[in-house]
């Protein structure tokens, strides 16, 4: 059986390097391990990119896949290091700085472990690139079939950092408070509000096709109309739709929502209906 890897980085295209030396230190351990490049392009130091990215990627792997994210801005601080184990057999292994969060609301975590024998580190161990001399390694030991109760001592779950986005739906005011939680190539905002029944019960909120809907950005509006797709709708209209990870998206039909808006990642917005 294949042993499945995806890494996760902020590395991008100058930080080759820092990609190849961690690959380089999985294949040394276990050679037969397939490596997959998830992502190295999120922006540097962004949390909330990389925890966005391995939500809408972890549950299409097989069992058993080995995620490694490294987007650490507290590299070699005290900050722990941690491998969790879920329940469909996958294991995450990355800092605790909120990465994790709220990736696994309908995944239990069977098992969490703070990452501390050095048995299984590269020596000698960088404070600057825990990635290539912990993580790296850590993920090949668990692929070539090292319990992860031998790599350090178990962690409560209730200690896991959470995500600094939430969300907040205001009844009489039909609005929705939310954030900006990752800009995709062509400029749609993807919000951190999940459009599905368990987001929307007991409120007043609902969203169909054709909908009137308003964005208010830092004391601007945009009007703009909730679809389902983008077609037949007016080029450059702004449009508000559930994207493919269940998310409501800000966009517009073959224009850059975020350059015509100016949200980055992280900004807050509110959604009246």
């Amino acid at each position: 059986m294949v042993d499945f890897i995806g890494l996760i980085t902020d590395f991008g295209l100058n930080g080759s390097h820092y990609v190849a030396s961690m690959k380089g230190a999985i294949l040394k351990i276990n050679p037969l391990a397939k490596i997959i490049d998830i992502s190295h392009a999120v922006t540097s130091y962004s949390i909330i990119e990389a925890s966005f990215i391995l939500k809408s990627s972890y549950s299409y792997f097989p069992e058993k896949t080995v995620f490694v994210v490294v987007v650490d801005p507290g590299v070699g601080s005290s900050r722990e290091i941690l491998a969790l184990k879920t329940k469909s057999n996958q294991v995450f292994i990355g800092p605790n700085n909120g990465i994790f969060g709220n990736i696994f609301e309908m995944n239990e975590i069977n098992l969490c472990i703070k990452i501390e024998n050095e048995q299984f580190f590269i020596k000698p161990t960088s404070k600057t690139f825990q990635g290539r001399d912990i993580m790296a390694p850590i993920a090949a030991y668990i692929t070539s079939g090292v319990e992860l109760r031998e790599l350090g001592t178990e962690f409560n779950i209730e200690n896991i950092k959470s995500s600094p986005l939430d969300y907040e739906i205001f009844n009489y005011e039909k609005k929705i408070k939310c954030y900006i939680q990752y800009i995709d190539e062509f400029g749609n905002g993807i919000t951190n509000f999940p459009i599905n029944e368990e987001s929307i019960k007991n409120s007043v909120i609902s969203l169909k096709e054709g909908d009137l809907v308003t964005l208010e950005y830092k004391n601007q509006t945009f009007k703009g109309t909730f679809t389902t797709h983008f077609s037949e709708n007016p080029l450059r209209s702004l449009l508000f739709l559930k994207g493919s990870a269940g998310y409501l998206e800000v966009s517009m039909n073959q224009e850059n929502a975020a350059n015509h808006i100016g949200f980055k990642v992280g900004d807050l917005i509110f959604i009246n209906l």
